[in-house]
């Protein structure tokens, strides 16, 4: 009786993740997203050191964006044949080798060219990283896979940029831009390494990529969550004037205030993971709804600075939880065939979220910091109804 229980047990347990390879593909993923924002760190250093503006400079983020938005689909296609460990490892073997000769970068000119280049291979990585994580495990821990591996960005923000803006002080931004080269060359070799054993034992058999009845699925839930995410970048790309204006903390306090966001989202991605495992429908509306709720309380904490920094808390929990529960809901939803272009569909509407919304935070940002707010809360609060219908709408969907 006890060794048929024990039995049991054992064929219940769920199977423990590949933590290795999951730790090499988050290696990769806080590199290249640090690479990715490294100029929004560096703007004064950079600036000098080219003659530009730093508007110039911090204008490097948004055309990264719009490039990996533009370039991910058709990339995604005329490398389907390529087998996807040899795919992953080659686009970031070419951010990092972009990021070495960034480091002898003699103009300005050279300077764009070359992070349009690593813009479009970080779009091939992301677009194909999503679907090879789903390969590695079983369905029931997708959620969990996908929010260790999508800590990487979230360190990145948290610990990589602020990292390279203090070492540029010490050793200069170019020598920065060499190490992070060497840090994705030891990530390359950690995918090639870790992940070609157990992609051979666990990635099922696709075939090549097309287009089928999920993709109908997989771009309204990718739609609606590019909404919400206008909304939040829409706000946070100014939070620096949200802080002063509408929270009236005072400039002293925008580090203290990002810090919290910070850690408010590491707890998001934390959450994730068993949120978009056990509850997956609630999940993704209740983060995107939590989106909203804390735009609101920004709004309500106007001159009220504890409801402004509840507000910055819920925000950043709401913010940290959402994509992982995004990205696991869409490849749920996605077929086999699909998947490798839903990964490339995610990934230009994520980033044309984030182009959209700064572009759109700027151009209200003129009228006053409440009405950003508001029109921030709009489209997140307009992003979860729509998510809850895409849902509603794809019932054979995960329950």
């Amino acid at each position: 009786m006890h060794s048929e229980t024990a039995l049991d047990r054992t064929r219940t347990a769920p199977p423990s993740l590949p933590w290795v390879a999951l730790a090499a593909l988050t290696a990769a993923a806080f590199g290249t997203v640090t690479v990715e924002l490294m100029p929004s760190g560096l703007l004064p250093e950079i600036g000098r050191d080219f003659g530009v503006d730093p508007g110039a400079v911090g204008a490097l983020v948004g055309a990264w964006a719009i490039t990996v938005a533009v370039t991910a689909l058709p990339l995604v296609r005329l490398t389907a044949r390529i087998p996807r460990v040899r795919l992953l490892g080659g686009a970031v073997a070419v951010v990092a080798v972009v990021a070495l000769l960034t480091a002898w970068a003699l103009a300005y000119d050279w300077l764009v060219a070359g992070r349009v280049l690593s813009a479009a291979a970080h779009g091939v990585f992301w677009a194909v990283l999503v679907p090879t994580v789903a390969g590695l495990v079983p369905a029931e821990r997708l959620g969990r896979a996908l929010s260790f591996v999508l800590a990487g960005p979230t360190l990145a923000g948290l610990i990589g940029l602020p990292a390279v803006a203090a070492l540029a002080g010490a050793i200069g931004w170019r020598a920065v831009s060499g190490f992070l080269a060497i840090l994705l060359a030891a990530a390359v070799l950690g995918i090639h390494r870790t992940l070609r054993p157990a992609t051979t034992r666990t990635a099922p058999s696709e075939g090549p990529a097309r287009f089928d009845r999920s993709a109908v699925p997989v771009g309204l839930l990718a739609l609606a969550g590019g909404l919400v995410l206008v909304g939040h970048f829409a706000a946070f790309t100014y939070v620096t004037a949200l802080v002063v204006r509408l929270g009236g903390l005072g400039s002293g306090a925008v580090p203290a205030v990002l810090l919290l966001f910070g850690a408010a989202g590491a707890v998001g991605v934390a959450l994730a993971g068993p949120l978009a495992d056990r509850v997956p429908r609630a999940a993704l509306v209740g983060t995107a709804l939590g989106v909203a709720f804390g735009l609101l309380l920004l709004m309500l904490g106007s001159g009220r600075s504890a409801i402004f920094c509840l507000g910055v808390g819920v925000w950043g929990v709401a913010v940290g939880a959402f994509p992982p529960i995004l990205q696991a809901a869409v490849l749920r939803a996605s077929s086999v065939r699909f998947r490798p272009l839903a990964g490339g569909v995610l990934v230009v509407v994520l980033n044309a979220g984030i182009a959209l919304g700064a572009w759109a935070g700027g151009a209200l940002l003129g009228g006053g910091v409440a009405q950003l707010a508001l029109a921030a809360l709009l489209a997140a609060g307009a992003g979860a109804l729509a998510l809850a219908g895409a849902l509603t709408a794809d019932r054979g969907g995960t329950s």
